[in-house]
């Protein structure tokens, strides 16, 4: 498609509102209260998935084998089995994920995004990574700006695995954000030509191939002191045979999963099933922990060692079902 006049207009002033936000944010920079209390995991890595439904997923119970290699590795994770994203849709749900900021907070003072995870890992001696392949976007990418490198990479989802390879080499603390296509509307966009589907449709298809992907992450990690936090950003809600991308009580239902590399040490190695019903934006004092940070007060709670006392979202019960 040639886009008209008016495309390019649209796109000029995203970019141009991206950039606004992007100078809010450095001027911002605010100065965190961190108490180191033990040496932290080398490589923190963070994936951030798009529109995938854990309920087409076989590591949740699905019928269909849609994630064999992550299938394999449960019973080297923590899963969550009832985690919640804080909105139904990208642009509201990841910066949530990454920062403090308070939802009511989000419109109006998008300045107090700095208050990141990207800053926190900055200031706390972790060299900062930002890959994605997904394009720009409000927020996310105001954020992203954040990290001391960043890459925006053009391919199907496995192109990021050679750049992660790249990262981990280097011999120094890291904090990795991978941010993916996943699933994201068309799925059937998100396949290589060559990807053997079988007898799956287009979605289900989509998350076999995220799966692959994972499978070359986690053979890329197994013998590091490496730890891996994957949730999606929101799934999608299923209405007749249709998948839809709205804000919705269905779309916060997310896949959330923590793996350990072979090195990590064994004060960190928590394995299992959380039954309770958790946050995503747990994530942000959970990579804390990881990088041997004291966590705030308000995160900790006795006898659950990862559940988020703080229930940090939009309105959950004001979403359409």
């Amino acid at each position: 498609m040639i886009k008209n006049v008016y495309y390019h207009l649209s796109d000029f002033n995203t970019a141009l509102n991206i950039q606004r936000d992007i100078n809010a944010i450095k001027k911002n920079v605010p100065v965190f209260n961190i108490k180191k209390i033990q040496p932290g995991i080398e490589n923190v890595i963070l994936i951030i998935g798009e529109s995938e439904r854990k309920q087409n997923m076989s590591l949740y119970g699905y019928n269909k084998k849609t994630t064999p290699y992550t299938d394999e590795q449960a019973g080297n994770m923590m899963i969550f089995d009832h985690a919640i994203s804080p909105a139904g849709i990208t642009n509201l749900s990841v910066p949530l994920m990454l920062s403090s900021i308070h939802p009511d907070e989000f419109r109006y003072r998008y300045d107090k995004l700095s208050y990141n995870i990207i800053n926190m890992a900055n200031q706390s001696g972790y060299n900062s990574f930002w890959l994605s392949t997904q394009a720009s976007a409000r927020g996310i990418t105001a954020i992203a700006s954040m990290s001391k490198n960043k890459k925006w990479v053009n391919g199907y989802d496995e192109v990021i695995v050679p750049e992660l390879q790249k990262v981990i080499q280097k011999k120094e603390d890291k904090f990795v954000v991978l941010h993916i296509m996943g699933s994201h509307p068309n799925p059937c966009n998100r396949l290589p030509s060559n990807w053997n589907s079988g007898d799956l449709n287009c979605y289900d298809s989509s998350i076999k191939y995220t799966d692959y992907v994972f499978k070359n992450i986690f053979s890329t990690l197994k013998n590091t002191n490496s730890v891996i936090i994957y949730t999606s950003d929101h799934g999608l809600k299923i209405q007749g045979d249709k998948l839809l991308h709205v804000d919705s009580k269905e779309s916060t239902q997310v896949p959330f999963f923590v793996w350990f590399g072979d090195k990590v040490p064994a004060n960190y190695r928590i394995t299992g099933h959380e039954t309770k019903q958790t946050q995503t934006t747990y994530i942000y004092p959970l990579i804390m922990k990881y990088m041997g940070l004291e966590m705030p007060l308000h995160y900790k709670n006795e006898g659950n060692k990862y559940l988020n006392l703080e229930m940090k979202s939009m309105d959950y019960n004001t979403l359409p079902e």
